[in-house]
């Protein structure tokens, strides 16, 4: 089970490309036949996230080769037991159940429900990128309307960032590594959907430099620097 607090502590550190590796995350060895609301119980015990509050999605190995979280359990699937749900969670039939554990934070940082989702939210996944320090980190996630455009989160990103809330920013998605490097500019005025953005997606993101500031930095934007982390690899 994999969460945010795992995102966080491997992001820039572990691993710079998709989201985390998950032999390094917290594992739970249960029975096949376990209904799937028991294990809820045990990650409450686990992470103090009582059960109403966790929203577990099931990732997926994608055509070009990365692997994201793909889409949320639907409750007839919870109702189901572990090992049928292993099954559809994975074609390949190893003894793993992969599951990304969303919980959301009220202001006061107490667990609330889940946001409901339809077919027009998306869960998006951001890193960013800070040339000066050659550094990437994981700031958090967030669900935006497929219509709705990235001009309409910069504020937003500004604050997981830690930045004033008009500075001018460069947004990238992070598409794949194998076998090379693909990681492209996003228009801010272009919807999610038009930029073809969906669940699981991850942009990355960094300060906009003047051509003087990119003069002084080894890798002055996100691709830059990916290409650099690969190459070291």
């Amino acid at each position: 089970v994999a969460r945010d607090e795992d995102l966080l502590e491997q992001i820039g550190k572990d691993i710079f490309f998709d989201l985390v590796d998950h032999d390094k995350v917290r594992n739970f060895r249960i029975q096949k036949q376990l209904p799937f609301n028991h294990f809820k119980e045990d990650v409450a015990k686990e992470f103090g996230v009582p059960v109403q509050f966790q929203r577990f999605w099931i990732w997926a190995k994608r055509q070009n080769h990365t692997y994201r979280p793909n889409r949320p359990l639907n409750p007839q699937e919870e109702a189901q037991t572990v090992g049928a749900l292993r099954e559809v969670s994975n074609k390949a039939h190893n003894a793993e159940l992969k599951l990304f554990l969303e919980v959301e934070c009220g202001p006061d940082r107490h667990s609330i429900p889940p946001p409901d989702k339809n077919k027009e939210d998306i869960l998006l996944f951001f890193k960013l990128y800070d040339p000066e320090k050659e550094r990437l980190r994981y700031v958090g996630r967030l669900f935006v309307k497929t219509s709705g455009k990235p001009m309409e989160i910069l504020a937003k990103l500004n604050e997981m960032a830690g930045f004033a809330p008009d500075e001018e920013i460069d947004l990238f998605e992070e598409i794949k590594f194998e076998p090379n490097v693909m990681c492209e500019r996003l228009d801010k005025r272009a919807s999610f959907r038009f930029s073809q953005l969906e669940d699981g997606d991850i942009v990355c993101f960094q300060k906009q430099l003047l051509p003087e500031q990119e003069e002084k930095v080894r890798y002055p934007d996100v691709p830059s620097f990916l290409e650099y982390v690969k190459n070291r690899q």
